[in-house]
């Protein structure tokens, strides 16, 4: 049997393709490896475990809860202090659970990460903060019911012991 150069290019294609697809769809498991440390929020709320990522230009935090579907929304808000021109950087967002696939089970648990960067990016390029200092995490978990179920933990880092 004999393949045409289109047919064989095209079945390269392919391959590269479906490479590419697995391997983007399960990085985001292999982002970071997951602490032990869990920060629990005053009520029911969603466990809050973050880390650092190993060049200690984000955190990666994961949203945990063994039901969400009385959750209307998870808000969060990063802030902190640098060295860079500025009194206090941050990040800050919310997502609702019900309109996301979890991004992975821990103990059984659904959890959904998201990586909150010390830093900005526009067009894939990234300037990081230097001197990332006095990090403060903040956690609300809104409920559909009205209420809320709030978290607040400032985090240490290594060159904070100094």
């Amino acid at each position: 049997m004999s393949l045409s150069i289109t047919a064989i290019k095209t079945l390269v294609l392919s391959v590269v393709l479906l490479t590419a697809a697995l391997i983007i769809f399960t990085l985001p498991s292999f982002a970071a490896s997951r602490t032990g440390t869990v920060y629990n929020t005053t009520g029911d709320g969603v466990d809050v475990i973050p880390y650092v990522r190993s060049d200690q230009n984000a955190l990666f935090v994961d949203f945990e809860h063994p039901n969400f579907n009385n959750i209307e929304y998870i808000y969060y808000n990063l802030n902190y202090d640098s060295d860079e021109p500025a009194t206090i950087r941050g990040v800050e967002g919310s997502f609702i659970p019900s309109q996301k696939t979890p991004s992975g089970h821990f103990n059984g648990n659904p959890y959904f990460r998201h990586e909150l960067l010390f830093g900005t990016c526009s067009k894939n390029v990234c300037k990081y903060d230097r001197g990332t200092r006095n990090v403060k995490l903040t956690v609300n978990t809104n409920y559909l019911t009205g209420a809320v179920d709030q978290y607040t933990k400032v985090l240490t880092f290594p060159q904070d012991q100094f």
